[in-house]
């Protein structure tokens, strides 16, 4: 699979908006009982915020990525996910998993350092601020947890 890595992908500036209100104390998560399935297991969770998700979910908090969007010049969004996974004592990788079952663009970018890699098949991203990686979603893919920060948080975007 074809991935793409552009670090400092906005200007710190803008980075930094996204940064704040993302890791703020205001901004909203909400908690999923599984990552990839139901079959997941009962230590299998993480906190997302949908952003935008067809057909008609729109945060208030999508207006953060106005300038991103322009930047991945998409035209049109299937999803925007915030992810907000806890740290762990030992990394747990999750399991592989597409996106949607359909080729499509999609990217992550990335809020803060740690060492949470995501991966794609034998390749793999460890996450740092304003890093963004560029690869198909209707491939397998596959996220962990994080050993050495509090929480591990990446935005997901999918797109045409």
């Amino acid at each position: 699979m074809a991935i793409q890595v552009k670090d400092n992908f906005l200007n710190d500036i803008e980075f930094e908006k996204i940064r704040k209100n993302i890791m703020g104390n205001n901004f909203p998560w909400f908690f999923s009982d599984y990552i990839t399935n139901t079959n997941d297991g009962i230590n299998k969770f993480y906190f997302i915020h949908n952003l935008f998700k067809q057909p008609c979910t729109i945060s208030e908090w999508f207006k953060l990525f106005n300038n991103f969007l322009e930047k991945i010049e998409y035209k049109s969004l299937l999803r925007i996910k915030a992810n907000l996974y806890l740290q762990t004592k030992n990394k747990v990788v999750h399991k592989p998993h597409r996106d949607y079952p359909y080729k499509h663009k999609g990217c992550i970018l990335y809020i803060n350092n740690n060492n949470g890699e995501t991966f794609f098949g034998k390749e793999k991203v460890k996450p740092k601020a304003n890093r963004v990686v560029f690869f198909n979603p209707s491939t397998e893919h596959s996220s962990s947890t994080c050993t050495d920060q509090q929480r591990r948080i990446n935005i997901n975007f999918n797109y045409f």
